[in-house]
């Protein structure tokens, strides 16, 4: 009777479908974290490099204030209080530019979870 209804065989074709789904949904969150990956690398070379266009710069405006105030060490003091004062503001604002990057990560994990196809999603526990 089982050979007449054939069902190991369609036992067998129902766990390659399940096995087939799972590994679409592997390859789906694999490309997304390859994604990720790329993106994180991608913004940690442009963060390197906009930290050497800031360094250059702020050596360009000390010589220029050096230059204008007709001193040696003046320009760079003026542009290390600068910078020390941007580095209290971040110290006494640690909790709001902490929420505020918390908020910002949590958007991008949002959107890139809203953007992932319903076959691709994870399951729900």
């Amino acid at each position: 009777m089982a050979d007449f209804l054939n069902l190991s065989d369609f036992r067998d074709n129902v766990i390659r479908l399940i096995e087939a789904k799972f590994e679409l949904t592997k390859l789906g969150f694999q490309e997304k974290i390859e994604g990720i990956a790329v993106k994180a690398i991608y913004l940690l070379v442009l963060f390197i490099l906009s930290i050497t266009v800031i360094i250059f710069l702020s050596i360009l405006a000390a010589i220029g204030l050096n230059i204008w105030l007709k001193s040696l060490w003046l320009g760079y003091l003026i542009i290390f209080l600068v910078y020390a004062g941007i580095l209290a503001l971040f110290v006494f604002a640690r909790d709001r530019v902490q929420n505020k990057i918390k908020e910002q990560v949590q958007q991008m994990v949002d959107e890139n979870l809203n953007n992932m196809p319903a076959d691709d999603a994870p399951p729900e526990l």
